[in-house]
């Protein structure tokens, strides 16, 4: 695996409070550590939904479950900046 870490953002289509305090801690966590970012909105009857419905908002890196519910900026540069290092990707 090369490049950025691939961060999934699941979250309810209709929104939540706790989806909106975590997408702002993505925010801030991009001016510090570089990756992609895919913004998911799940409803009733989705796939996802069964799967995530109770831990959302579910934050995804590389295809594993990093955080629900709640994080921080600094806990998602620590767990970004340790899967880049892994995989020889450094921005300064």
């Amino acid at each position: 695996m090369t490049g950025k870490p691939r961060v999934q953002f699941i979250t309810k289509e209709e929104g939540c409070s706790l989806c909106d305090e975590a997408f702002e801690e993505l925010e801030s966590a991009m001016d510090y550590v570089e990756f992609d970012l895919d913004i998911v909105k799940i409803r009733p009857g989705d796939p996802l939904w069964e799967k995530y419905w109770d831990k959302i908002p579910v934050i995804l890196i590389d295809d594993k479950v990093a955080f629900t519910h709640r994080t921080t900026r600094d806990l998602l540069i620590r767990k970004l900046k340790k899967r880049t290092r892994i995989f020889g990707i450094f921005r300064d």
